[in-house]
């Protein structure tokens, strides 16, 4: 069947056999056709999963490692003791990730673009993009980074300040930004001395 013959294309693809080889060992006209039958696999693969999917994929992976090093790190194998601690660490990150992913830094970062509401507009789109990247930087780290990854991704996080001042979107800007509205309004309101002083010089015109 075609499709059998795509997954062996694949498998022998996978096995780091060349393109050529492969048109050669199952029979296909030539190297595009070869080509086009691990893209179908492959294609075909990826709209057959999904994020849950693939991490209870990696999970099953992760357990068969596990066993395959644990009674060996029972025996007092240095290299497979600290190969079970690394899996167990994996594998709790992996089970970890849907709660990060769905409280994490980006979810919150959209809700306060949000509520800057017509304060942002076309032309910030650069600046609250590349918020958003930062955002998705530091929580990508979070779910799946060791401790060290995680410290490091955080060194973001100044950065992403920078970009909440500029967007006007802390406590501190926001006061900057009122102060600033404050300081225009006096500037263009008479003072109630100059009114008094204009007031006079009106009346001294008309009766003096």
């Amino acid at each position: 069947m075609p499709a059998d013959k795509d997954r062996k294309a694949l498998k022998l693809f996978s096995a780091s056999m060349s393109i050529a080889e492969i048109r050669d060992e199952l029979g296909f006209r030539d190297v595009k056709s070869a080509e086009n039958a691990i893209r179908r696999v492959l294609k075909e693969n990826q709209r057959c999963k999904d994020v849950d999917t693939e991490r209870q994929v990696e999970l099953d992976r992760l357990d068969n490692l596990y066993r395959a090093a644990y009674p060996r790190a029972l025996k007092g194998d240095a290299k497979m003791i600290d190969k079970c601690l690394s899996i167990g660490e994996q594998r709790m990150r992996l089970l970890d990730a849907p709660e990060k992913r769905e409280n994490g830094l980006l979810q919150a970062y959209e809700k306060t673009i949000d509520g800057l509401g017509e304060s942002i507009g076309d032309a910030d789109t650069a600046l609250v993009q590349s918020g958003r990247m930062i955002c998705a930087q530091i929580d990508y780290a979070v779910a799946h980074g060791t401790g060290v990854e995680v410290t490091k991704a955080l060194y973001l996080v100044p950065h992403l300040m920078n970009v909440l001042t500029q967007l006007g979107a802390t406590p501190s800007s926001r006061n900057a930004l009122a102060g600033e509205a404050r300081q225009a309004t006096s500037n263009t309101a008479p003072s109630s001395s100059s009114s008094k002083i204009v007031q006079m010089d009106e009346f001294m015109k008309r009766f003096g």
